[in-house]
């Protein structure tokens, strides 16, 4: 895989540009209504009312959770759902009720600090917003998930300044030098032997929560925020901390001195950085051209409409990907996708466990209700277009990975040192030379193991974890390249 090279340093910036294609010819073709644009999809993250539980709201709240949340919460909330040991942080455990996001001196959640958690999402996890589902629904979700608790809870909704109830946000003062000198002092006392000095999360090294699971101190300098990066909520954040983490309460603030700290935790990200790392629905629509073009440098590229999304990592890391810039063009007969995203590295090998290769995949669901996002659900199958930068490389003639990994490994046959690399015998022809049958994979018909294999891409189907397969080779439909 090639890369168009951005800056020189010590570590070199590039972009990767991913076009995916598929024909449409056995696609059946609906009609865009015109009023459709592309662009965020509104959502509404506080509630226009508050419903109270009841029996039919738990039970369609139950089947709500069923399909979109036991696989990574588990069915019975424990949070030990067929994806928790992908991700991290970990799921939430809904069976002891410790959550970590409360607006209450009691660090419980009222049912509206529930209710927006699901709404949002929680940037800097794997949890995404629903902000989709109706209210009803979402309300739903809030008084099933409080029913899976051993012990059931409620909390005092009305403001106090101490004791119980919600915390109570006193009036907020200036924000003058005087007030800066403050939040300095008090963070440095406070709040740097974990977030760091400058807040980037470098303090502590090592921490675990309540469960033993590895965790780590929040960047405050990149804008991820678990909760709502609002004044108040970050004030309540402070007061309440986050209950069954490192993170304290510290009601020995309340007053002046939390808004000192919250203004200055602010301060250390900028409004655009927040605003981007908010989880969003979009729509994006493929513009109509005469003829789709093979480089992803196409003039006609150009002048398609994008979409950037903001990408999250399942397992959270510094470096990864921000930014995804997403176009897509069809001529009637294919559609096709450009992926654009800034890397930094050269990843075109997973020879080594700790590797990880430079891949990209865009999931398809058919129908009107999707079926949950991570790869379907059982009897709901998706599509999933898949692209690996090894297979792509591993097209090249000259391309090596384990004898390059592993230079002194034990090989089957060996090159003539007197040649170049692209003189040497193809990497697949005594593979060629070979009866199918006896060459397992292929035999089998793996289309990763085929030597006569032309793309690096794979159509895919799911339906859950654990079910992904490779769609045979007369209906692999989908061609890729980066660049």
């Amino acid at each position: 895989m090639k890369k168009h090279t951005l800056a020189h340093s010590a570590a070199c910036s590039a972009t990767i540009f991913l076009v995916l294609m598929i024909g449409l010819g056995g696609c059946k073709r609906k009609q865009a209504p015109e009023e459709l644009k592309a662009g965020v999809i509104p959502r509404e993250l506080r509630p226009s009312e508050t419903l109270a539980g009841s029996p039919e709201l738990i039970a369609k709240g139950e089947e709500v959770y069923n399909q979109r949340c036991a696989p990574c919460h588990g069915v019975d909330g424990s949070g030990e759902g067929e994806a928790a040991y992908l991700l991290y942080p970990k799921p939430r455990d809904f069976v002891s009720a410790r959550y970590r996001l409360v607006s209450t001196w009691e660090r419980k959640p009222t049912d509206e600090d529930l209710y927006h958690v699901i709404s949002r999402g929680i940037p800097g996890s794997a949890m995404p917003s629903w902000a989709h589902l109706d209210e009803k629904t979402r309300w739903a979700l809030v008084h099933y998930v409080k029913s899976l608790a051993e012990k059931p809870f409620e909390v005092t909704t009305s403001e106090r300044e101490s004791g119980k109830g919600i915390i109570k946000v006193p009036s907020e003062p200036p924000y003058d030098e005087g007030a800066k000198a403050r939040a300095e002092e008090l963070f440095l006392q406070a709040c740097a032997s974990c977030h760091g000095p400058t807040g980037k999360g470098d303090g502590v090294k090592k921490q675990f929560d309540e469960k033993g699971y590895p965790t780590r101190p929040r960047d405050l300098t990149q804008g991820v925020f678990k909760g709502a990066p609002d004044a108040e909520e970050i004030y309540r954040r402070i007061i309440a901390g986050l209950p069954g983490s490192p993170m304290p309460m510290s009601d020995w603030a309340y007053g002046n001195d939390a808004w000192h700290l919250t203004h200055y935790v602010l301060s250390m990200s900028s409004e655009e950085q927040r605003e981007r790392v908010e989880m969003k629905k979009y729509r994006i629509l493929a513009e109509r051209v005469d003829e789709i073009p093979e480089h992803p440098d196409a003039g006609v590229w150009q002048d398609a409409q994008d979409m950037n999304l903001h990408m999250m990592p399942l397992w959270w890391r510094d470096d990864r990907p921000e930014i995804l810039n997403v176009k897509a063009l069809h001529d009637g007969n294919e559609l096709a996708i450009r992926l654009m995203w800034a890397d930094e590295s050269h990843d075109r090998t997973a020879i080594r466990i700790q590797d990880f290769r430079d891949a990209a995949a865009v999931q398809f669901a058919l129908v009107d209700d999707p079926p949950f996002f991570g790869m379907g659900e059982r009897g709901q199958f998706v599509n999933i277009w898949m692209w690996k930068s090894e297979r792509q490389a591993d097209l090249q003639p000259a391309f090596q990975d384990i004898d390059k990994v592993y230079p002194n490994i034990g090989i089957d046959s060996y090159p003539n040192l007197m040649r170049s690399a692209l003189e040497q015998p193809t990497r697949n022809a005594l593979t060629l030379e070979s009866d199918p049958d006896f060459i397992t994979g292929w035999g089998a018909g793996n289309i990763v193991s085929n030597p006569k294999r032309k793309s690096p891409s794979e159509d895919l189907s799911a339906q859950g974890f654990g079910t992904l397969r490779a769609r045979p080779m007369t209906d692999q439909n989908v061609k890729a390249k980066g660049v």
